[in-house]
């Protein structure tokens, strides 16, 4: 279940919620049994089933795509076999005795709950689910099941060929590369936003007069500074005395090192058109008017081997659980009596 989803959804949806809980759950206009599948005799109802196409229906509505009635069914029985999986594993891990405790499950509940912003929103999102605190806990202790068992059944398999990480590192090298970065100190003189809208269109007027006028001086001083750089003024001093960028005016300017996508647009864009000891023309941003100075280009770096090798083993161990984990589950599905009805 994707919380912090439905933490924004709720609010969106709110008003549904209502109309929701009294719909009989149908798929192509056609209700669903109370049973949709048994696992080794188990039965699987369709109140959890509803649940993840509640949650999967909700999702493609906030990416714009809405799911036909045609292909409801089709759907659910996708979502269907991942329950049957679920299934398989807690019953695998249960017949390994492997158990969480009910503290574990709360721990886990109260950090979902601290993501919503009241009791009241947190069980409200729950119910247009069609879940309740039982079956959260329940949700739960599957994930908690799953991730033990594949601790105790799948990770003590897990085994590298020597030179395995020293390979990936070759072949993946530009994932291990420090980007090129810009060190960047710029002066800023500020200009001003007038609301756009005020109820009083007299003083809606006035203040674009101002604004105009002060953004007028603003541009003004700008040529002025720039002039003066042009000149052979020194931009550190030049920054010190007339920047109004307070965070950076002591330090003549400096932002730092920078990469395009880490300072405004309108900086990046020129900052990167410059050489080194080079001096922009005039950036218009809207915080103000900026005059960028390039001081040094830190070419891209190679993430030395010995820095980056835990994490690739990490990447590495991960994989490799993953691909004897679905080896494991097909084992157990093969093993297992499974019957689907819709």
């Amino acid at each position: 279940m994707n919380y912090k989803f439905l933490v924004l959804l709720i609010w969106l949806l709110l008003p549904r919620i209502a109309w929701a809980e009294s719909e009989i759950f149908k798929l192509n206009g056609k209700a669903v049994p109370d049973v949709v599948a048994t696992v080794n005799g188990t039965p699987l109802n369709s109140a959890q089933l509803q649940s993840e196409f509640i949650s999967f229906r909700l999702r493609a509505e906030v990416q714009g795509k809405k799911i036909a009635p045609s292909e409801e069914t089709l759907l659910a029985r996708e979502l269907l076999k991942a329950e049957i999986m679920k299934e398989l594993i807690t019953q695998k891990a249960r017949s390994l005795n492997i158990k969480i405790t009910p503290e574990k499950i709360g721990r886990e509940i109260k950090n979902i709950e601290d993501k919503f912003p009241s009791h009241s929103t947190f069980l409200a999102a729950l119910a247009f689910q069609r879940m309740d605190m039982k079956a959260l806990k329940e949700k739960i202790e599957r994930t908690l099941l799953e991730d033990e068992l594949m601790r105790l059944e799948i990770a003590p398999r897990v085994k590298l060929g020597d030179g395995a990480v020293k390979d990936f590192y070759n072949a993946n090298k530009e994932k291990f590369s420090k980007p090129v970065l810009y060190r960047v100190r710029h002066i800023l003189i500020s200009t001003i936003q007038v609301p756009e809208k005020l109820e009083d269109q007299a003083n809606h007027k006035k203040a674009q007069r101002m604004a105009k006028m002060i953004n007028e001086e603003a541009r003004s001083k700008a040529e002025e500074i720039l002039q003066e750089i042009k000149s052979g003024g020194d931009f550190i001093q030049l920054a010190r005395k007339s920047s109004e960028d307070e965070a950076s005016k002591l330090e003549g300017g400096m932002l730092g090192d920078l990469h395009p996508d880490s300072t405004l647009p309108e900086i990046a864009v020129e900052m990167v058109k410059l050489s080194e000891g080079e001096t922009s023309n005039i950036i218009k941003s809207s915080f103000g008017y900026h005059i960028v100075k390039l001081e040094e280009i830190i070419p891209s770096t190679l993430i030395p081997f010995e820095e980056s090798k835990s994490d690739i083993l990490n990447i590495l161990m991960k994989r490799e659980t993953q691909r004897l984990f679905k080896i494991y589950l097909i084992d157990l599905e093969k093993k297992a009596k499974i019957e689907i009805f819709i």
